[in-house]
């Protein structure tokens, strides 16, 4: 007898079949994930996407979320597959989430870091506020937050293999603020950084820090090519986000300019880094 996916995952299947122009049914977490993955499916493979943002789970709920697309997995093709954000799965490798399996990801935390790459979203801001952009530089306080952030990021990923839970990811993210004084946003931000790296000093004086063999977790973040410059890119996205569009609010107060809808929230996201390039590398494997 059929699962409810099994039964659903035929019907999405079948859609590009019944109606002219569709690419493809996708699946995503979110109605909010519309605009990234439109974008990206767009600059790979132009068309009509049937994007499907909740479906019913075996109690005959709407669901939505990564654990619900997840559900389709032995039922995913060309005609019906599931955009997901990373959340730490990249960084865990979970296995077989990749485009061969029908499955797209981020490869950051989630599509809201890539709006927050830091060079394109420099050029964005002096494009479109080019008097606030020379009092503050996003790619210098994105380079330097990433920095502290590094290590921090190291010892969640051994908490996470080793399910320990001494530091975990609400231990994390609560070491990053979501707003900030204008004060704390002078010389690019330095008085931000240093309030944030105080924050995340208990996590990295603690016991387990000290029993963590930090080349080892270095190790394994350059195999998947991830680095302390990067760093930023893979931490949850509505930490980095929130921050980065409260920032800018506070730059842009006073003028015409709408930091959040016109600089942050972009028509299409950035190009020519590894992260947004394995994506579109995916999706023209799988369209």
């Amino acid at each position: 007898m059929a699962t409810i996916y099994q039964e659903q995952a035929r019907f999405f299947a079948n859609v590009p079949l019944m109606e002219a122009g569709v690419v493809a049914s996708v699946h995503l977490e979110d109605g909010d994930d519309k605009v990234f993955w439109d974008a990206m499916l767009q600059d790979r493979h132009s068309g009509h996407y049937y994007f499907i943002t909740h479906s019913r789970s075996p109690k005959g709920y709407d669901t939505k979320g990564c654990e619900q697309c997840l559900k389709y997995r032995p039922y995913l093709s060309k005609r019906f597959f599931i955009c997901i954000d990373s959340d730490m799965r990249y960084l865990l490798q979970e296995p077989n989430l990749n485009a061969a399996n029908f499955i797209c990801q981020t490869y950051t935390y989630s599509w809201e870091n890539h709006y927050c790459e830091a060079s394109a979203l420099q050029r964005r801001f002096e494009r479109l506020c080019p008097d606030k952009a020379a009092t503050f530089d996003f790619s210098i306080f994105l380079t330097e937050l990433s920095k502290i952030m590094y290590k921090p990021l190291l010892l969640l990923l051994y908490c996470l293999k080793n399910d320990k839970q001494d530091f975990n990811l609400r231990m994390f993210s609560a070491c990053l603020p979501n707003q900030c004084k204008r004060d704390e946003l002078v010389d690019n931000g330095k008085p931000l950084i240093e309030r944030i790296t105080k924050n995340f000093e208990q996590h990295l004086n603690s016991q387990i820090a000290k029993s963590v063999d930090f080349e080892v977790e270095i190790n394994h973040c350059q195999t998947l090519k991830v680095n302390e410059g990067d760093a930023y890119l893979h931490v949850r996205g509505h930490n980095i986000f929130n921050l980065v569009a409260y920032i800018g609010d506070l730059l842009c107060r006073g003028t015409s300019v709408s930091f959040k809808s016109d600089v942050l929230m972009d028509k299409l996201p950035p190009k020519n880094y590894w992260q947004i390039n394995k994506i579109a590398s995916d999706i023209a494997e799988i369209v």
